[in-house]
């Protein structure tokens, strides 16, 4: 994600409402967030869509390398033959 440019993203909440579409378009186009203010203190952000599927698999993928080094740590692991049987069937349709 680009970080925001303070004197182009920073925008009141009530901007929001007046401006929905400006600020959507805004932010698709810079690839930007832009940080809603209410009394001058950050309330919410707006991200471009793509940029928060992005964020949201990236997290996930965090969560699943976090789960899997724990298990390790806790010997919570597949024997070889399993662990090989487990990476071939990915991308296979048929069912395990």
């Amino acid at each position: 994600m680009t970080s925001p440019k303070f004197s182009e993203d920073v925008h009141p909440l009530t901007e929001l409402k007046t401006r929905a579409s400006a600020l959507v378009r805004h932010v698709h186009r810079s690839r930007r967030p832009v940080l809603l203010t209410r009394r001058g203190r950050g309330v919410a952000v707006l991200i471009d869509l793509e940029e928060y599927e992005r964020l949201v698999q990236r997290a996930d993928f965090i969560e699943a390398v976090e789960k899997g080094a724990k298990a390790a740590a806790d010997g919570d692991l597949h024997p070889h033959a399993d662990a090989e049987k487990i990476l071939n069937s990915f991308g296979s349709t048929d069912a395990q």
